[in-house]
Parts: structure tokens; sequence; C-alpha cells
């Protein structure tokens, strides 16, 4: 006969003994953790909302119509009291922008200078381009009667873009500045629009007279062409005093287009004579 096993009876554990909760010192800060003491994941404690940024940027995001209007504000103010005259603060001001934004887009007060002879080439450069690509980097003219129509064209272009409109103040009068004491700014101008422009007026001229584009007599024809339309702006003052008038009217344009034309026809039919009686 079998007999069953005596079942033992089941061992006792002996009671896990817990160590006491220790509690913080009073004053003392509580560790951080994303737990508490039971294991149990803790969501972070909620501040208030905050927007997180660069510390490089300013406090308002600055967009590219915010630089636009500091090189604008900037443009106005260096031109009618110079570098040194006009504060970053100013600047500020004029565009609605803060000091911040500047700082952020150009860096200092002489970065943004140099900003402004870009700007300022950026708007000649593109003006005339618009208007009379042909005389913008342009091919050597085929011809003396082609050659001749590229500077009447030219000069139609420096009247509306540099006469005709009424923003070319501020340009010219940073430029003035530019020309009386030339800075690294007028470098930029120079390379960017002057020369170029100069270069390829010559040509053409060169091309009318039949002359040597590289020869002072060209070289200084050329500017005195240009400098009649440029004066008419840098002297606006004197010019419509003397004329009675408070401004470039349309009918006053197209008159001053029609004189540049005979000035121009005049010089390259005189130079022509002078060549072929060589």
């Amino acid at each position: 006969m079998s007999r069953n096993p005596v079942s033992q009876p089941p061992m006792l554990q002996p009671p896990m003994l817990q160590p006491p909760m220790l509690q913080p010192k009073e004053g003392a800060r509580r560790p951080k953790s994303s737990e508490d003491a039971t294991g149990a994941s803790r969501a972070p404690a909620q501040g208030p909302a905050t927007s997180r940024r660069s510390p490089a940027s300013p406090a308002n995001v600055p967009g590219d119509t915010t630089r636009e209007r500091i090189l604008d504000a900037a443009l106005e103010l260096f031109g009618e009291r110079g570098l040194h005259a006009a504060s970053v603060r100013d600047v500020a001001k004029l565009a609605k922008a803060n000091v911040a934004a500047i700082s952020y887009h150009f860096g200092g007060k002489e970065e943004l200078y140099l900003a402004v002879a870009g700007h300022v080439a950026e708007i000649m450069g593109s003006r005339i381009a618009e208007r009379a690509p042909q005389i913008v980097d342009a091919a050597p003219p085929a011809n003396p009667q082609e050659a001749l129509a590229h500077l009447e064209l030219a000069f139609d272009t420096i009247v509306d873009v540099i006469v005709g409109h009424e923003d070319m103040r501020r340009v010219a009068r940073f430029i003035l500045r530019e020309q009386m004491s030339p800075t690294a700014a007028f470098d930029i101008i120079y390379a960017q629009v002057m020369e170029r422009m100069h270069r390829t007026v010559c040509l053409n001229f060169a091309v009318a007279t039949g002359l040597d584009p590289d020869s002072e007599t060209v070289r200084l024809r050329t500017f005195l062409l240009i400098g009649q339309g440029i004066f008419l702006r840098v002297a606006e003052a004197v010019v419509l005093r003397r004329l009675e008038a408070d401004r470039y009217t349309p009918a006053l344009l197209a008159e001053i287009k029609a004189m540049l034309k005979t000035h121009l026809n005049l010089v390259v039919t005189e130079l022509r004579g002078r060549k072929a009686e060589a």
C-alpha cells in the first residue's frame, strides 16, 4: 500500500524589511527626475510658455522686407549726414526696425555702409539694364550707325533713370559724398556700375567716330557727354530755379533728351570730319 508523501508546509520567508523613506530636509532641493519614489513616470512641471530663439537673432525675427527697409533708411541718412554723423539707432528708427536687426543682417555700421553702396549699384545697374540692355556689357556695335543709335539710347536712359526718377535724389547724394571723399564704398559703385557703363559708352563712341576707345580723347569726351545729364540731377536746385520750374516734367525731360541728341550728333560729326582729314 503506497503512502502519499507528506506534504511539507511552505517555507515561510522572513519579511523583507523596507528601508525607511528618506524625507528631504526642509529647504533642500528635490532631485530632478522624471520618476517619483514609486518608479512611476512623472511629467515635468510645466512653466510659462516661452519662445526659443538663437541668441544671435533679434527679438523680432527679421525678414527680407526688414532688410530692404534698413537699406533704404540707411541710404537716406548716410546720403544726408554721412557715415559718421548717422547713427545705427537713427537708421533703425527710420526703418521701423530694431538695432538687433541691423546687427543680424549686416553686422556693424561700416558693413551696413558698404551694403548701401552695393544697394546703390544694384538700383542703378538694374534700371539701366532694364531700360537699355545694349549699353550694359553689350557686344561691340557692328557699324557706326548702330553705335550712334546705342549712344542716343544711352543718353535717353541717363535722363530717364538719373533725372526722371524722383528717388534718385538720395542715390545722387550718396554718390556725391563718395565722389568728394572716396571710401571703400566708392570702389563698389565704380566697379559694378560706373566703370562698366563708361567703357561700354566709350566703345560705342569710338566706333561711331572711328577713334581708339582707350584714347584720352574718347574717355574724356564720353565723360563730358554723360556729365550733361548727371549735372541736371546734381545741380537740380539751380537748374529748376533758373528754368522757373518746380520739377522735371515729362515735357521738360523730352526737351532735354532732344538737346542731348543734338549735342551728341554735333560732336560725332565733328570728330568724324577730323578723322577723315587726318
